[in-house]
């Protein structure tokens, strides 16, 4: 699945488009029986509009009364529509709804050049069109669509097509790209031939998709990439386009947990019901991660996965080997949610991640890959107690 970059120009899915705002109490006000009374009754009202004023500001991090905005290319089946909705569905009920915009791509130049457009009329709405602000905004609407095609529709394009020539079962490319500078987050999809046949193999595959890179989203969410003189007020900060890589944690854990989320969620679905026909062993699943990781690792010997990046020729160890480090830690604290209960949240709040990881798991990052860099060795009946059980009926994870 396509890594998120964080670039200058942008950070790194058909819900509704009204716009969402979060109000604060109002403030009971009392009667004045003195004019200095009655001024500091007027003071208090006025800085509790100027609160909700401010919160009203809605960036990538705040939650949103609306579901995932979803475009399709107008050569995408409609059944397809329906089910990328329900899928988008799902994951925003657990983790929550941000401001997200999601692009589906199909096969059709033409149909592409008509969502590109569609994809810049949205950002002119937005008010992501300033010639004098070129950092976070674009110049103009030609500059957009140059941007969006060249950068991404136009690759995702050629994505599907070699996924249909190919005669994969399910989308080839996928990926949250960024865009939290201009307050939102946007994913892009190849086209998603899986969620043609509903319960295929290629159907659950897609919904992986989904659930991984919304976890993408979640995780982004958590990060504050502002500077600001007072946090408690919006206005004050800007956007700081140099801290992602460190609030990141690393993309073993970035991709890790993605992976790690994907197959759990899929098993809770399976199991409450939303798949039928369709039946994944979660230990067989993990160890097929922990073989693909095994693989790769071989094109860098003597390598921890704590710093392999996406530039690295063993690159896919941090989705495969990435998910036994998240399984691992779950085990150690006995919480297979404790990534977004407790290590994500906390994130948002300390912006340190070092400090954040220690408090979590009890133990610093030197420390857990003293440990697990000889860990991820042992024998499959030695690894396998870190992967949770998953309840019938319910798809509730634990540990036995």
């Amino acid at each position: 699945m396509k890594k998120f970059l964080i670039f200058i120009l942008f950070l790194s899915f058909c819900g509704g488009a009204s716009d969402s705002e979060e109000t604060s109490e109002q403030s009971e006000s009392n009667e004045a029986t003195q004019q200095s009374e009655s001024n500091e009754a007027t003071q208090q009202s006025e800085s509790n509009e100027a609160t909700q004023k401010e919160e009203e500001l809605i960036d990538h991090m705040t939650l949103v009364d609306y579901p995932a905005k979803l475009y399709f290319a107008g050569d995408i089946p409609t059944e397809v529509h329906s089910r990328a909705e329900f899928a988008f569905s799902i994951i925003q009920e657990k983790l929550g709804k941000y401001p997200v915009e999601v692009y589906f791509v199909g096969t059709d130049e033409n149909e592409k050049d008509n969502l590109s457009n569609l994809f810049c009329t949205n950002r002119e709405k937005a008010g992501n069109f300033d010639p004098n602000d070129l950092r976070l905004n674009f110049r103009d609407f030609d500059d957009c669509m140059n941007f969006i095609d060249e950068r991404y529709f136009s690759e995702y394009l050629r994505s599907g097509l070699e996924t249909e020539q190919r005669g994969f079962q399910a989308s080839g490319n996928k990926g949250h790209n960024g865009q939290s500078h201009q307050r939102y987050h946007l994913l892009v999809w190849s086209k998603p031939i899986g969620f043609e046949v509903e319960n295929g193999e290629g159907y659950q595959i897609e919904l992986r998709g989904v659930f991984h890179e919304y976890w993408h989203v979640f995780q982004i969410a958590h990060m504050d990439f502002y500077n600001c003189s007072d946090k408690d007020i919006r206005s004050t900060c800007e956007y700081n386009f140099d801290p992602p890589d460190y609030l990141i944690g690393g993309t073993w854990l970035q991709e890790g947990t993605a992976v790690f989320k994907e197959i759990t969620i899929l098993q809770e679905q399976i199991k409450i019901g939303n798949l039928k026909n369709i039946q994944v062993d979660i230990l067989q699943e993990f160890n097929n991660q922990y073989f693909d990781g095994q693989r790769v690792m071989e094109q860098c010997p003597g390598m921890s996965i704590r710093d392999i990046t996406y530039s690295d020729p063993c690159r896919r160890a941090v989705y495969g080997w990435g998910a036994w480090a998240a399984a691992y830690l779950t085990h150690k604290v006995n919480d297979p949610y404790i990534f977004e209960n407790v290590y994500y949240p906390e994130l948002k709040k300390l912006g340190d991640p070092e400090l954040v990881f220690a408090n979590t798991f009890g133990m610093t990052r030197d420390e857990f890959f003293a440990e697990f860099d000889s860990w991820i060795y042992l024998s499959e009946e030695e690894r396998k107690i870190v992967i949770p059980a998953v309840e019938e009926n319910t798809g509730k994870l634990y540990y036995p």
